[in-house]
């Protein structure tokens, strides 16, 4: 399936940039335990990272980021 903005934000998802080393890229917060979050890319990938690694992430302030 295709993620686009509007699908994010009707599931309930905060769509944000994600830092890292290779430059940034669009993701967003699936679930949020209290040591795990889920987080997708919009290139479909989902991956398991903890919580303080939320530093590195920026949500968007409109629809164009």
């Amino acid at each position: 399936m295709q993620w686009t903005y509007r699908k994010v934000i009707n599931r309930g998802f905060q769509p944000c940039w994600y830092k890292t080393d290779r430059g940034t890229c669009v993701a967003w917060i699936e679930k949020e335990g209290s040591k795990w979050m889920s987080v997708r890319f919009a290139t479909g990938e989902r991956k398991r990272k903890p919580v303080s690694e939320k530093r590195y992430l920026t949500p968007f302030k409109s629809k164009r980021g």
